[in-house]
Protein backbone atom coordinates (compact mmCIF):
# COMPACT_ATOMS: atom_id res chain seq x y z
CA UNK A 1 0.00 0.00 0.00
CA UNK A 2 0.76 3.67 0.07
CA UNK A 3 2.55 5.89 2.07
CA UNK A 4 -1.07 7.61 2.75
CA UNK A 5 -2.99 4.64 4.05
CA UNK A 6 -2.48 4.95 7.63
CA UNK A 7 -4.99 4.38 10.48
CA UNK A 8 -6.71 7.28 11.98
CA UNK A 9 -4.94 8.48 15.69
CA UNK A 10 -8.36 6.19 17.16
CA UNK A 11 -10.21 3.57 16.00
CA UNK A 12 -13.52 4.34 14.12
CA UNK A 13 -16.53 4.27 17.03
CA UNK A 14 -19.15 1.76 16.72
CA UNK A 15 -21.18 4.48 15.23
CA UNK A 16 -18.93 5.44 12.36
CA UNK A 17 -18.75 1.83 11.38
CA UNK A 18 -22.34 1.44 11.78
CA UNK A 19 -22.37 4.39 9.42
CA UNK A 20 -19.81 2.98 7.02
CA UNK A 21 -21.47 -0.80 6.88
CA UNK A 22 -24.67 1.13 5.83
CA UNK A 23 -23.46 2.59 2.79
CA UNK A 24 -21.76 -0.46 1.97
CA UNK A 25 -25.27 -2.17 2.49
CA UNK A 26 -26.82 0.60 0.08
CA UNK A 27 -24.61 0.70 -2.87
CA UNK A 28 -24.37 -3.27 -2.99
CA UNK A 29 -28.45 -3.26 -3.10
CA UNK A 30 -28.61 -0.57 -5.34
CA UNK A 31 -27.15 -2.96 -7.67
CA UNK A 32 -30.65 -5.29 -7.70
CA UNK A 33 -33.57 -3.38 -5.89
CA UNK A 34 -34.55 0.56 -6.04
CA UNK A 35 -36.46 -0.17 -2.40
CA UNK A 36 -33.67 -1.61 -0.62
CA UNK A 37 -30.73 0.92 -1.93
CA UNK A 38 -33.40 3.79 -1.17
CA UNK A 39 -33.93 2.60 2.70
CA UNK A 40 -29.92 2.53 2.65
CA UNK A 41 -29.07 5.67 1.40
CA UNK A 42 -31.63 7.57 3.65
CA UNK A 43 -30.29 5.21 6.82
CA UNK A 44 -26.87 5.97 5.81
CA UNK A 45 -27.61 10.01 5.96
CA UNK A 46 -29.44 9.51 9.16
CA UNK A 47 -26.74 8.00 10.91
CA UNK A 48 -24.12 10.57 9.52
CA UNK A 49 -25.94 13.43 10.53
CA UNK A 50 -25.96 11.52 14.06
CA UNK A 51 -22.15 11.56 13.37
CA UNK A 52 -22.14 14.84 12.89
CA UNK A 53 -24.00 16.26 16.05
CA UNK A 54 -22.59 13.94 18.36
CA UNK A 55 -19.13 13.42 19.82
CA UNK A 56 -18.63 10.92 17.16
CA UNK A 57 -17.56 13.73 14.40
CA UNK A 58 -14.35 14.16 16.49
CA UNK A 59 -13.66 10.63 13.93
CA UNK A 60 -14.43 12.43 10.98
CA UNK A 61 -11.60 12.75 8.36
CA UNK A 62 -12.30 16.72 8.56
CA UNK A 63 -8.44 17.28 7.39
CA UNK A 64 -8.53 15.46 3.87
CA UNK A 65 -12.15 17.06 3.04
CA UNK A 66 -12.88 17.66 -0.71
CA UNK A 67 -12.89 20.95 -0.45
CA UNK A 68 -12.58 22.03 -4.35
CA UNK A 69 -14.62 18.91 -5.49
CA UNK A 70 -17.73 20.22 -2.89
CA UNK A 71 -17.48 24.01 -4.55
CA UNK A 72 -17.24 22.16 -7.82
CA UNK A 73 -20.09 20.51 -6.84
CA UNK A 74 -22.31 23.73 -5.41
CA UNK A 75 -21.14 25.50 -9.08
CA UNK A 76 -22.87 22.88 -10.82
CA UNK A 77 -25.76 22.79 -9.51
CA UNK A 78 -26.05 26.35 -8.71
CA UNK A 79 -25.99 26.94 -12.81
CA UNK A 80 -28.74 23.98 -13.14
CA UNK A 81 -30.59 26.21 -10.34
CA UNK A 82 -30.23 29.46 -12.99
CA UNK A 83 -31.21 27.44 -15.11
CA UNK A 84 -34.68 27.21 -14.15
CA UNK A 85 -35.47 30.99 -14.56
CA UNK A 86 -36.09 30.84 -18.36
CA UNK A 87 -37.10 27.13 -18.07
CA UNK A 88 -39.84 26.45 -20.33
CA UNK A 89 -40.88 23.46 -18.61
CA UNK A 90 -43.30 23.49 -15.05
CA UNK A 91 -41.19 24.52 -12.36
CA UNK A 92 -41.96 20.64 -10.73
CA UNK A 93 -40.21 18.94 -13.87
CA UNK A 94 -37.29 21.43 -13.45
CA UNK A 95 -36.84 20.76 -9.77
CA UNK A 96 -36.94 17.26 -10.46
CA UNK A 97 -33.89 17.16 -12.71
CA UNK A 98 -31.85 19.19 -10.16
CA UNK A 99 -33.07 16.64 -7.46
CA UNK A 100 -31.79 13.88 -9.96
CA UNK A 101 -28.25 15.09 -9.37
CA UNK A 102 -28.41 14.42 -5.82
CA UNK A 103 -26.23 11.25 -6.17
CA UNK A 104 -23.17 13.10 -6.63
CA UNK A 105 -23.59 15.04 -3.61
CA UNK A 106 -23.18 11.52 -1.67
CA UNK A 107 -19.32 11.77 -2.45
CA UNK A 108 -19.11 14.49 0.29
CA UNK A 109 -20.02 12.86 3.29
CA UNK A 110 -18.18 9.33 2.04
CA UNK A 111 -14.88 11.12 1.77
CA UNK A 112 -15.40 12.22 5.68
CA UNK A 113 -16.03 8.66 6.55
CA UNK A 114 -14.27 6.28 4.83
CA UNK A 115 -10.52 7.75 4.51
CA UNK A 116 -9.31 5.18 6.41
CA UNK A 117 -8.02 1.95 4.11
CA UNK A 118 -9.80 -0.92 6.33
CA UNK A 119 -13.68 0.07 5.64
CA UNK A 120 -12.48 0.31 1.67
CA UNK A 121 -11.58 -2.80 1.84
CA UNK A 122 -14.58 -4.03 3.68
CA UNK A 123 -16.48 -2.42 0.70
CA UNK A 124 -14.72 -3.91 -2.33
CA UNK A 125 -15.17 -7.17 -0.75
CA UNK A 126 -18.47 -6.55 -0.22
CA UNK A 127 -18.94 -5.24 -3.98
CA UNK A 128 -17.23 -8.21 -5.09
CA UNK A 129 -19.23 -11.09 -2.98
CA UNK A 130 -22.69 -9.21 -4.36
CA UNK A 131 -21.34 -9.66 -8.37
CA UNK A 132 -20.34 -12.53 -7.44
CA UNK A 133 -23.61 -13.33 -6.38
CA UNK A 134 -25.30 -12.27 -9.61
CA UNK A 135 -22.70 -13.89 -11.93
CA UNK A 136 -23.62 -17.46 -10.11
CA UNK A 137 -27.30 -16.68 -10.91
CA UNK A 138 -26.41 -15.72 -13.96
CA UNK A 139 -24.96 -18.43 -14.97
CA UNK A 140 -27.33 -20.85 -13.23
CA UNK A 141 -30.58 -19.10 -15.38
CA UNK A 142 -28.53 -19.69 -18.48
CA UNK A 143 -28.09 -23.10 -17.51
CA UNK A 144 -31.74 -23.71 -16.71
CA UNK A 145 -32.50 -21.98 -20.16
CA UNK A 146 -29.92 -24.47 -22.39
CA UNK A 147 -31.49 -27.47 -20.58
CA UNK A 148 -35.27 -26.28 -20.98
CA UNK A 149 -35.70 -26.71 -17.55
CA UNK A 150 -36.67 -22.77 -17.66
CA UNK A 151 -38.50 -21.65 -21.06
CA UNK A 152 -36.77 -19.06 -22.74
CA UNK A 153 -39.55 -16.57 -22.77
CA UNK A 154 -40.64 -17.26 -19.07
CA UNK A 155 -40.34 -14.49 -16.55
CA UNK A 156 -38.92 -15.35 -13.33
CA UNK A 157 -39.85 -12.75 -10.27
CA UNK A 158 -38.42 -11.33 -7.13
CA UNK A 159 -40.51 -9.26 -4.53
CA UNK A 160 -37.39 -7.25 -4.20
CA UNK A 161 -37.58 -5.85 -7.85
CA UNK A 162 -41.13 -5.26 -7.92
CA UNK A 163 -42.13 -8.09 -10.45
CA UNK A 164 -39.06 -6.82 -12.67
CA UNK A 165 -38.47 -10.22 -15.13
CA UNK A 166 -34.88 -12.39 -13.99
CA UNK A 167 -33.14 -13.66 -16.65
CA UNK A 168 -29.46 -14.57 -16.83
CA UNK A 169 -28.57 -11.09 -18.48
CA UNK A 170 -30.73 -9.17 -16.47
CA UNK A 171 -30.00 -10.41 -12.70
CA UNK A 172 -29.33 -6.92 -11.63
CA UNK A 173 -30.99 -3.66 -12.71
CA UNK A 174 -30.72 -4.16 -16.48
CA UNK A 175 -27.77 -5.70 -18.55
CA UNK A 176 -26.40 -2.40 -18.72
CA UNK A 177 -25.97 -2.29 -15.16
CA UNK A 178 -25.04 -6.20 -15.02
CA UNK A 179 -22.47 -5.74 -17.81
CA UNK A 180 -20.74 -2.54 -16.11
CA UNK A 181 -20.87 -4.32 -12.56
CA UNK A 182 -19.01 -7.52 -13.66
CA UNK A 183 -16.25 -4.84 -15.73
CA UNK A 184 -16.09 -3.90 -12.71
CA UNK A 185 -15.69 -7.00 -10.59
CA UNK A 186 -13.21 -8.58 -12.72
CA UNK A 187 -10.65 -5.86 -11.83
CA UNK A 188 -11.25 -5.68 -8.21
CA UNK A 189 -10.96 -9.74 -8.25
CA UNK A 190 -7.62 -9.39 -10.03
CA UNK A 191 -6.67 -6.53 -7.49
CA UNK A 192 -7.22 -8.81 -4.41
CA UNK A 193 -5.40 -11.88 -5.82
CA UNK A 194 -2.10 -10.00 -6.23
CA UNK A 195 -2.65 -9.10 -2.55
CA UNK A 196 -3.11 -12.33 -1.42
CA UNK A 197 0.36 -14.50 -0.64
CA UNK A 198 -1.53 -18.18 -0.61
CA UNK A 199 -1.77 -19.63 -3.96
CA UNK A 200 -5.05 -20.95 -3.97
CA UNK A 201 -6.72 -18.00 -2.91
CA UNK A 202 -4.82 -15.99 -5.78
CA UNK A 203 -6.14 -18.61 -8.31
CA UNK A 204 -9.98 -18.67 -7.00
CA UNK A 205 -9.47 -14.93 -7.40
CA UNK A 206 -8.06 -15.16 -10.77
CA UNK A 207 -10.56 -17.19 -11.99
CA UNK A 208 -13.74 -14.94 -10.35
CA UNK A 209 -12.17 -12.49 -12.51
CA UNK A 210 -12.05 -15.07 -15.44
CA UNK A 211 -15.53 -16.04 -15.53
CA UNK A 212 -16.49 -12.31 -15.00
CA UNK A 213 -14.99 -11.60 -18.68
CA UNK A 214 -16.51 -14.90 -19.65
CA UNK A 215 -20.15 -13.57 -18.47
CA UNK A 216 -19.81 -10.23 -20.41
CA UNK A 217 -18.88 -11.94 -23.29
CA UNK A 218 -21.02 -14.70 -23.47
CA UNK A 219 -24.09 -13.84 -21.40
CA UNK A 220 -24.53 -10.18 -19.99
CA UNK A 221 -25.07 -8.19 -23.76
CA UNK A 222 -24.08 -4.59 -22.40
CA UNK A 223 -22.05 -2.24 -24.49
CA UNK A 224 -21.60 -0.59 -21.52
CA UNK A 225 -19.75 -3.06 -19.89
CA UNK A 226 -17.41 -3.51 -22.85
CA UNK A 227 -16.46 -0.06 -22.68
CA UNK A 228 -16.16 0.06 -18.65
CA UNK A 229 -13.79 -3.10 -19.61
CA UNK A 230 -11.61 -1.38 -21.99
CA UNK A 231 -11.10 1.86 -19.89
CA UNK A 232 -9.81 -0.24 -16.69
CA UNK A 233 -7.35 -1.81 -19.67
CA UNK A 234 -5.67 1.46 -20.21
CA UNK A 235 -6.14 3.11 -17.10
CA UNK A 236 -4.30 -0.35 -15.53
CA UNK A 237 -1.50 0.03 -18.13
CA UNK A 238 -1.71 4.37 -17.79
CA UNK A 239 -1.39 3.44 -13.67
CA UNK A 240 2.06 0.90 -14.12
CA UNK A 241 4.35 2.88 -16.93
CA UNK A 242 2.37 6.50 -17.09
CA UNK A 243 2.03 7.90 -20.60
CA UNK A 244 3.94 4.82 -22.61
CA UNK A 245 1.69 2.36 -20.36
CA UNK A 246 -1.49 4.66 -22.20
CA UNK A 247 -0.19 3.58 -25.42
CA UNK A 248 0.64 0.34 -24.20
CA UNK A 249 -2.92 -0.30 -22.60
CA UNK A 250 -5.15 0.82 -25.65
CA UNK A 251 -2.97 -1.56 -27.76
CA UNK A 252 -3.93 -4.25 -25.54
CA UNK A 253 -7.32 -3.29 -25.43
CA UNK A 254 -7.46 -3.12 -29.28
CA UNK A 255 -6.20 -6.64 -29.44
CA UNK A 256 -8.74 -8.14 -26.32
CA UNK A 257 -11.35 -5.88 -28.11
CA UNK A 258 -10.92 -7.49 -31.23
CA UNK A 259 -10.46 -11.11 -30.16
CA UNK A 260 -13.96 -10.81 -28.44
CA UNK A 261 -14.97 -9.70 -31.65
CA UNK A 262 -14.37 -12.48 -33.61
CA UNK A 263 -14.93 -15.72 -30.89
CA UNK A 264 -17.87 -14.02 -28.94
CA UNK A 265 -21.22 -14.82 -30.78
CA UNK A 266 -22.62 -12.26 -28.45
CA UNK A 267 -20.15 -9.45 -28.57
CA UNK A 268 -19.60 -9.94 -32.49
CA UNK A 269 -23.63 -9.97 -32.89
CA UNK A 270 -24.28 -7.06 -30.53
CA UNK A 271 -21.51 -4.61 -31.82
CA UNK A 272 -22.87 -5.95 -35.72
CA UNK A 273 -26.48 -4.87 -34.87
CA UNK A 274 -25.39 -1.93 -33.19
CA UNK A 275 -23.20 -0.65 -36.44
CA UNK A 276 -26.15 -1.57 -38.39
CA UNK A 277 -28.84 0.39 -36.38
CA UNK A 278 -26.11 3.22 -36.40
CA UNK A 279 -26.05 3.56 -39.89
CA UNK A 280 -29.76 2.96 -40.77
CA UNK A 281 -31.66 4.88 -38.58
CA UNK A 282 -33.25 7.43 -41.10
CA UNK A 283 -34.67 4.61 -43.29
CA UNK A 284 -35.72 2.27 -40.71
CA UNK A 285 -38.98 1.81 -40.05
CA UNK A 286 -38.97 0.60 -36.35
CA UNK A 287 -37.30 2.06 -33.54
CA UNK A 288 -33.89 0.43 -32.40
CA UNK A 289 -31.69 1.00 -29.77
CA UNK A 290 -28.81 2.92 -31.73
CA UNK A 291 -31.49 4.33 -34.54
CA UNK A 292 -33.08 5.92 -31.44
CA UNK A 293 -29.76 7.46 -30.33
CA UNK A 294 -28.39 8.92 -33.44
CA UNK A 295 -31.72 10.32 -33.84
CA UNK A 296 -31.94 12.47 -30.57
CA UNK A 297 -28.04 13.09 -31.26
CA UNK A 298 -29.30 14.71 -34.49
CA UNK A 299 -32.32 17.00 -32.88
CA UNK A 300 -30.13 17.87 -29.79
CA UNK A 301 -27.37 19.31 -31.82
CA UNK A 302 -29.94 20.98 -33.46
CA UNK A 303 -31.49 22.60 -30.09
CA UNK A 304 -27.63 23.20 -28.94
CA UNK A 305 -26.95 25.62 -31.87
CA UNK A 306 -29.55 27.46 -31.50
CA UNK A 307 -29.50 28.00 -28.09
CA UNK A 308 -26.05 27.57 -26.97
CA UNK A 309 -24.83 29.51 -24.01
CA UNK A 310 -27.74 29.05 -22.33
CA UNK A 311 -29.89 25.99 -22.84
CA UNK A 312 -33.50 25.10 -23.46
CA UNK A 313 -33.79 25.78 -19.23
CA UNK A 314 -33.65 23.14 -16.34
CA UNK A 315 -35.91 20.38 -17.15
CA UNK A 316 -37.11 21.13 -20.46
CA UNK A 317 -35.74 18.43 -22.92
CA UNK A 318 -38.93 16.47 -23.11
CA UNK A 319 -40.70 19.45 -24.09
CA UNK A 320 -38.45 21.01 -26.55
CA UNK A 321 -37.24 17.73 -28.28
CA UNK A 322 -40.87 16.17 -28.49
CA UNK A 323 -42.05 19.89 -29.94
CA UNK A 324 -39.30 19.05 -32.44
CA UNK A 325 -39.80 15.72 -32.84
CA UNK A 326 -43.82 16.00 -33.59
CA UNK A 327 -42.77 18.75 -36.22
CA UNK A 328 -40.22 17.25 -38.51
CA UNK A 329 -41.09 13.39 -38.19
CA UNK A 330 -43.50 11.30 -37.76
CA UNK A 331 -43.83 7.05 -36.44
CA UNK A 332 -41.07 6.00 -34.01
CA UNK A 333 -38.84 8.99 -34.64
CA UNK A 334 -42.06 11.96 -33.64
CA UNK A 335 -42.49 10.01 -29.61
CA UNK A 336 -41.43 12.26 -26.81
CA UNK A 337 -38.23 11.56 -25.23
CA UNK A 338 -36.78 12.80 -21.83
CA UNK A 339 -33.07 11.96 -22.19
CA UNK A 340 -31.02 12.22 -25.40
CA UNK A 341 -28.94 8.80 -23.82
CA UNK A 342 -25.89 10.95 -24.04
CA UNK A 343 -25.23 13.09 -20.39
CA UNK A 344 -23.20 15.61 -22.58
CA UNK A 345 -25.60 16.63 -25.21
CA UNK A 346 -28.04 16.35 -22.24
CA UNK A 347 -26.65 18.67 -19.95
CA UNK A 348 -25.44 21.05 -23.13
CA UNK A 349 -29.33 21.50 -24.05
CA UNK A 350 -30.50 22.35 -21.11
CA UNK A 351 -28.11 24.38 -19.53
CA UNK A 352 -26.07 25.16 -22.72
CA UNK A 353 -22.17 25.07 -22.67
CA UNK A 354 -20.93 27.10 -20.01
CA UNK A 355 -23.87 24.45 -17.54
CA UNK A 356 -21.31 21.69 -19.91
CA UNK A 357 -18.36 23.31 -18.91
CA UNK A 358 -19.41 23.37 -14.92
CA UNK A 359 -19.44 19.50 -15.44
CA UNK A 360 -16.36 19.12 -17.33
CA UNK A 361 -14.90 21.01 -14.66
CA UNK A 362 -16.74 19.68 -12.26
CA UNK A 363 -15.29 15.66 -13.39
CA UNK A 364 -11.48 17.19 -13.82
CA UNK A 365 -11.49 18.28 -10.19
CA UNK A 366 -13.00 15.12 -8.70
CA UNK A 367 -10.55 13.18 -10.67
CA UNK A 368 -7.76 15.36 -9.75
CA UNK A 369 -8.76 14.43 -5.81
CA UNK A 370 -8.59 10.78 -6.83
CA UNK A 371 -4.95 10.83 -7.87
CA UNK A 372 -3.76 14.04 -5.20
CA UNK A 373 -2.89 11.24 -2.49
CA UNK A 374 -1.67 8.93 -4.74
CA UNK A 375 -3.16 6.03 -2.96
CA UNK A 376 -4.40 2.72 -5.10
CA UNK A 377 -7.53 3.46 -3.62
CA UNK A 378 -7.78 6.73 -5.12
CA UNK A 379 -6.43 5.55 -8.62
CA UNK A 380 -9.46 2.87 -8.50
CA UNK A 381 -11.38 5.58 -8.50
CA UNK A 382 -9.99 7.42 -11.06
CA UNK A 383 -10.20 4.65 -13.24
CA UNK A 384 -14.01 4.20 -12.71
CA UNK A 385 -14.75 7.92 -13.12
CA UNK A 386 -13.23 7.96 -16.64
CA UNK A 387 -15.15 4.14 -17.36
CA UNK A 388 -18.16 6.75 -16.34
CA UNK A 389 -17.22 9.74 -18.90
CA UNK A 390 -16.86 6.93 -21.84
CA UNK A 391 -19.94 5.43 -21.17
CA UNK A 392 -22.04 8.57 -21.02
CA UNK A 393 -21.50 9.55 -24.33
CA UNK A 394 -23.90 6.45 -25.14
CA UNK A 395 -26.14 7.41 -22.15
CA UNK A 396 -26.52 9.38 -19.03
CA UNK A 397 -24.96 7.12 -16.12
CA UNK A 398 -24.32 9.94 -14.27
CA UNK A 399 -27.81 10.78 -13.99
CA UNK A 400 -29.54 7.20 -14.07
CA UNK A 401 -30.19 5.83 -10.64
CA UNK A 402 -28.55 2.77 -10.61
CA UNK A 403 -25.31 3.50 -12.57
CA UNK A 404 -25.26 7.11 -11.04
CA UNK A 405 -25.20 5.87 -7.33
CA UNK A 406 -22.83 2.81 -7.93
CA UNK A 407 -20.21 5.72 -9.70
CA UNK A 408 -20.83 8.24 -6.55
CA UNK A 409 -20.39 6.10 -4.07
CA UNK A 410 -17.10 4.09 -5.74
CA UNK A 411 -16.00 7.60 -5.69
CA UNK A 412 -16.63 8.62 -2.22
CA UNK A 413 -15.47 5.75 -0.52
CA UNK A 414 -12.34 5.24 -2.59
CA UNK A 415 -11.39 9.21 -3.58
CA UNK A 416 -9.86 10.12 0.27
CA UNK A 417 -6.72 8.73 2.00
CA UNK A 418 -6.44 9.69 5.58
CA UNK A 419 -2.69 11.50 5.66
CA UNK A 420 -0.49 9.59 8.44
CA UNK A 421 -0.60 11.93 11.57
CA UNK A 422 2.97 13.51 12.05
CA UNK A 423 3.20 13.21 16.05
CA UNK A 424 2.07 9.67 15.44
CA UNK A 425 5.25 9.18 13.21
CA UNK A 426 7.53 10.99 14.77
CA UNK A 427 6.88 9.21 18.08
CA UNK A 428 8.02 5.78 17.49
CA UNK A 429 11.38 7.40 15.88
CA UNK A 430 12.06 9.30 19.34
CA UNK A 431 11.77 6.63 21.08
CA UNK A 432 13.98 4.21 19.43
CA UNK A 433 16.20 7.06 19.74
CA UNK A 434 16.34 7.25 23.53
Amino acid sequence: MTATSHLPAAPPSALITWTQNTAIFAVCANLFSTALANFGFLLFLLLFVWVCLSSHRRHLDTRNFPVGVAIAIAIYIGWQVVGLSYTQAPVASGWASIFSERKIVYILPLALVFSDEAPKRRFLIAFLATCAAGLLVSFGLKTLVAQQTVASGEVLKLIVRSGAPLTPDNVFRSYATQSMAFALATFVALWLAAQRTNRGWRVGFAALAVAFVANIALVTPGRSGYVVFLVLVVWCFAMWRGFKGVLIGALAALVMGLLAFNLSTSVHQRVTTGFMEARNFSTVSEETSLGRRMLMAQTTLGMIRERPLLGVGTGSFKQSFSAIAAEKYTGWRAIPFDDPHNQYLFIATENGLIGLAAFLAMMGVILSYCLRSGSLYGKMAAGCLLAWCATSLFSGHFRTFPEGHLIAFIVGILMVSRAPDRQQVAAPREGAAS
